[in-house]
Parts: structure tokens; sequence; C-alpha cells
């Protein structure tokens, strides 16, 4: 059949690395971006060890000199304003968990994908619609500086998030989980004990809502409020940042109050968990959050999007050289291949959040959490215990290998 190449919508994770990747393996694509530019809103930045090893097979690490970075070293965890567990990172050298640039990550993906004569990049780029022809999409509908376009493709894949336009359009829908709320995200000037240094900071009081920060790869203390679905509206007149700054420990409280005049504009992330029971339909696939929106827990989103793009790959680049019915089973095993996982994941997360929620509900359990877990969490034991109960969540709990030369 003739190749008229992919389609990509959406240049986040998913899409920019899924267009590098099939570029360098000779597919035609097209990358297509509603924004401008890369820094338009608050991406996760968290790559667990399963990211790294996924941007070490495309040849996009060591990291130093290309995406600025740093390598989380502990988790501390605060109940009622004290600390009561610290858990050291593990250093695994270029596999290590890091904060990265996320802007500059995708540049990077994009700029080297462009090197391709068989790659083309389109930003400020609104998909429309999908074109259908006999039962099968075979395009999209675009809109450019105010005029409306066709794009055709073999193939159109939507990486455009967890409110994925593709998907409503090709009327796929997500069975959701139990694990919805919103996160306030901002930013602010780091504290001088925590600038030179990158710790990830989770914190809950009795009766308040939980928060978390950490200083990301600019120096800045990122700084997320975790509230109900709905949450930021029942805040009414009340202070927002007082309001984020009641969990953490007095301290960090009292900075966070004082930076008033350089806290960023918060953004509200809508978060919805879920997965879709088909990805596909003929002539469109759906991976990352299109496919399966996580929990911010322990960063999935990124991790679990870099990894559908590596086993897109293998699957795509032998079937776009095909016919139309090799393409629809390649997406067909690329759902098979990666849902395993995404359910392992979503598993996970919500194991993870549910003990915090029982925490912040019952001010005796908090109590005795506050009174055990400074003598436990002083053991290696412990320690060790606490990141293996999350193994799959670093490491990934299927294989995945990039096999597409």
């Amino acid at each position: 059949m003739p190749n008229m190449g992919v389609i990509i919508v959406g240049a986040g994770p998913a899409g920019a690395s899924l267009a590098r990747l099939l570029t360098r393996a000779g597919i035609r694509v097209t990358l297509l971006e509603q924004e401008t530019t890369f820094e338009r809103v608050f991406r996760g930045e968290g790559l667990m060890p399963a990211g790294m090893d996924a941007l070490e097979q495309m040849g996009l690490v060591p990291l130093e000199k290309t995406i600025p970075h740093r390598r989380l070293e502990s988790w501390n965890i605060h109940l009622g304003g004290k600390e009561v567990f610290v858990i050291p990172e593990p250093d695994l050298g270029e596999q290590s968990l890091r904060i990265v640039s996320q802007p500059a990550l995708l540049r990077k993906m994009v700029d080297e994908a462009a090197q391709s004569d068989c790659f083309e990049f389109k930003a400020d780029c609104q998909v429309q619609d999908l074109i259908w022809e006999n039962h099968r999409v075979v395009g999209v509908k675009v809109k450019t500086n105010n005029s409306l376009s066709e794009l055709r493709a073999d193939l159109v894949i939507g990486c455009d998030g967890r409110g994925s336009l593709v998907r409503r359009k090709a009327g796929l829908t997500i069975d959701l989980q139990p694990d919805q709320y919103d996160v306030l995200w901002f930013k602010l000037p780091a504290p001088a004990q925590l600038q030179n240094t990158c710790q990830f900071y989770l914190m809950a009081k009795a009766q308040q809502h939980p928060a978390s920060c950490y200083t990301s790869w600019d120096g800045q203390l990122q700084y997320g409020l975790i509230l109900p679905k709905g949450g930021l509206g029942q805040l009414g007149d009340a202070d927002w940042l007082r309001v984020a700054a009641r969990s953490a420990p007095d301290w960090l409280a009292e900075h966070v109050l004082s930076q008033r005049a350089s806290v960023t504009k918060p953004v509200r992330l809508n978060v919805v968990v879920g997965r879709c029971t088909q990805w596909w339909v003929p002539g469109m696939l759906l991976i990352g959050d299109a496919a399966h929106p996580m929990s911010p827990v322990r960063a999935q989103g990124i991790n679990l999007a870099l990894r559908d793009a590596i086993i897109a790959t293998n699957h795509l680049v032998p079937a776009l050289r095909k016919t139309p019915s090799a393409i629809n089973e390649a997406c067909a095993l690329i759902q098979q291949k990666r849902l395993p996982e995404v359910v392992r994941s979503q598993t996970l997360q919500l194991q993870e959040a549910s003990g915090l929620k029982i925490i912040r509900s019952s001010p005796w359990k908090l109590a005795i959490a506050q009174k055990i877990l400074p003598l436990v969490g002083q053991l290696r034991l412990a320690q060790q215990a606490w990141l293996a109960r999350q193994h799959d969540l670093r490491y990934g709990s299927q294989p995945v290998q990039l096999t597409v030369e």
C-alpha cells in the first residue's frame, strides 16, 4: 500500500518519544501539538529507574550535558508536622531516579527527530476531528492559524493526554478507577536548607489536605496541595496558600507564607485515573495517558508513556510496511503487551494513596503512626521493605526492550 506514514497527536512524553523512535526507523511521521511551546503547563518531572532505562534504550542517557535534572536523594514523610520516616533513595548510577526538565527533554526528542527527512512537527495545530473512510480512521482535520485543513495517514496515534480529543472522537471511553482527586501545583523559591538537595516531602495532618513538595531541576520548590475532586471550588474565599501550608512542618509552612509574593500562579491538575478497555479502532491507536490516565503517585504517567512508546515502536515499524490489517493486528498486540503493567501500576498507586487517606481522616491512627514510624523508620530493614513494596512502580512489572534497529 502507499506509505502515507503516521500522524501523532500530542508532543508530550509518549508522542515525542514515539515520533523520535519511528523516524529513526525510517517511518514518515507528522507530530501535531496544539501549544506553541513545551513550557505551557506543569508536567510530571519524575523519572523512575524504569523511565531512565527507557531513555537509555532510546539513546538519551546520560542527561548531564543536555537535560537539566537532579537526582532524588530521599523520601521524607511528615505526619502532624513532624518528620517520622526518611528513606534514602538508592543510587543506581545512570538509572537513578531523576527530577528532569520535561520541556528540555521534549525539545531534545523533537530536535533529534527533526534531523530525519521523514519528520514534520506542527506546533499551534489543533486537531478538530478524525477523518473516517469505510469504517477506518484515515487522517485528522486540523486548525492552524484559523485555517482548516485535512491530513491523511496510515495510522493516527493519540498521545494527547488524559483529556484526549482523539479518544473521544474515536468513540472510546475510560473505565474510571476510584482514585479521583485534584492537585494544585505551584512553585516558589526553595528554603536555604533545600536549595542544594533534592528530597521528596510527603506531608499530612489530621483533618487537613495532604501536600507534597520537592526541589525541582531549576532549584525552585515544586509544591502540590492534594484536594478532593472539586476541592478547589470548595475553598471559596479561603487563603489557598495558607491552606496549602497547613500540613507542612512549621519551618516550611513559615517559609511558604513568607514567599507569597514569589509564588507562581497555581495550576490545577484534574486527576482522572482509569484505562480504556479498547485502545484502538481501525486506523487509530491510543498510548500514554490517552489510553490509561495515571495518578501522580510515584510519577507513573511519564514512565509508562516512555515504555508504551518502545513497545509501540517494536510492533508498528514492521506493520506500517505491510497492510492495514497488519496495522490493526499490531495495535491489538500493543494493548495486549502494555495492559498488564498499566493494571499493576494503577493497583499499586491506589494502595500507596490509601494509607495517606486513612491517616488524614483518623486522628488516633495519626497519633499511633507518629509514635511508631520514627522508631521503625530507623531500621534499614524497614526502609528496604518500603522500597521493595514499590518495586514494580520503580522498575516496571513487565519486560520492555526496544528490538527495532
